[in-house]
């Protein structure tokens, strides 16, 4: 098991953080594979009209904005629209979507490349490209291939005679494509396999980052599914749980994660609300003959929606018989467990200043399922956020529903 606690500098940075320390942080025996690692970290342009900002030209999965890339008025020549690879690629096909006015299209453009996003090299050259309305186009980029590259730009030395805007309304990628116009994803998304505890039982966990800045979210969405298939998209694996997510900002944010070989806990502090997401197995009551895969998704909103982190809504999954937890069944189904203690209507406080954690239990009017590993609940009776509590060797740290703070608002993750 392996611990982290940090601040990242934004949503971005928290992404790129959980990725490296589930692929590297845990220890060779329980590192999680990346079975694939896609998306964009950086978008940027020369200029742009509000509602058709750069990034807007990058859709996938929870991206699918109406509009696209439009310059300023007036700088309509010399523009460009930029972006960074998660990871590094060589671009060999390109695919634009143009104006719903033909002329605002690019006629004449230049997709170039760079290793520090300022000095930029030409990779090809077209011109005198002439566009219907709303047509897409493929591009093929051959020539000598400079290798694999993280910063990309297409810039437009004229449009086809607009003297408003250039508009590009959708950028689509190689590296999102399995085959033609097959779109994974804008911002960065990863798909893991977690080897499980003896290394033979994996699991199966997506995270996709989200955002829209005008509307200030920043959230990712988080699934978990039975297997992984190349030519699927996040949501469309087998299996799969409809995502879940966890809702963020563009500001530091303090973090915690915990993980082993079979699951995830990722707990934020966001302006003063705390957000926690579980993805993995929990601790079933029963043998890995009777309860083989006992997958559980627990985050704060019960979809991957443009909800910002200070919606009323958002909750603590953890307290059950809510949208934002789902099990998973052995006939494949997923349910809305309920949880005690915090289904009973009695409160707890300390005995004599010591606080005893109490485990999670999920059940339903036909089962009791299983606790929840890591995750405990607490009093919040004389005690306080981001206390600490030691049972024997190990540290919890004390956490609370988003803002609420009532007695049975409180649970412990296990930090070390």
């Amino acid at each position: 098991m392996a611990f982290e606690i940090g601040t990242a500098t934004n949503h971005v940075d928290l992404f790129s953080r959980l990725v490296n320390f589930l692929s590297s942080g845990l220890g060779a025996a329980e590192n999680w594979e990346i079975l694939r690692h896609t998306g964009v970290s950086e978008i940027d342009a020369s200029s742009f009209v509000v509602n058709w900002e750069p990034w807007t030209a990058f859709k996938g999965p929870y991206h699918a904005h109406a509009n696209g890339w439009a310059t300023a008025v007036g700088q309509y020549a010399n523009c460009w629209l930029s972006w960074k690879m998660v990871q590094p690629f060589d671009i060999a096909r390109l695919t634009l979507l143009g104006s719903a006015t033909a002329n605002q299209s690019p006629r004449d453009f230049t997709l170039q490349w760079s290793d520090d996003g300022i000095t930029w090299t030409d990779r090809k050259d077209f011109s005198g490209i002439t566009w219907a309305n709303n047509e897409t186009k493929e591009f093929a980029i051959d020539g000598v291939s400079p290798g694999a590259k993280s910063y990309w730009r297409i810039f437009v030395s004229a449009n086809g005679g607009n003297t408003s805007s250039t508009v590009i309304r959708q950028v689509l990628l190689p590296e999102w494509q399995i085959y033609q116009d097959f779109n994974h994803a804008r911002r960065p998304a990863v798909w893991f396999k977690a080897p499980g505890m003896t290394g033979f039982d994996p699991c199966y966990i997506n995270f996709q980052l989200y955002d829209r800045p005008t509307n200030d979210y920043y959230n990712i969405a988080v699934t978990g599914c039975t297997g992984f298939v190349g030519a699927a998209q996040f949501d469309d694996q087998p299996g799969a749980l409809t995502a879940l997510a966890v809702p963020l900002w563009n500001q530091p944010i303090p973090y915690w994660f915990s993980a082993n070989g079979q699951r995830v806990i990722v707990s934020a502090k966001v302006d003063t609300a705390y957000l926690s997401c579980y993805a993995g197995k929990m601790l079933p009551f029963g043998t890995p003959q009777q309860y083989p895969y006992p997958l559980l998704i627990g985050a704060p909103l019960p979809s991957a929606s443009g909800t910002r982190y200070s919606d009323g809504a958002v909750n603590l999954p953890y307290k059950g018989n809510r949208s934002t937890l789902k099990l998973r069944k052995n006939d494949g189904s997923w349910i809305q467990p309920l949880a005690w203690p915090y289904s009973k209507t009695t409160t707890f406080r300390d005995t004599n200043g010591a606080y005893p954690l109490l485990p999670v239990t999920l059940y339903d009017t036909s089962n009791t399922y299983g606790v929840l590993d890591g995750i405990h609940f607490i009093t919040g009776f004389g005690n306080a956020v981001e206390n600490t509590v030691a049972i024997g060797a190990d540290s919890h740290v004390v956490l609370q529903d988003v803002i609420r703070n009532g007695l049975s608002d409180f649970f412990t993750m296990r930090i070390a």
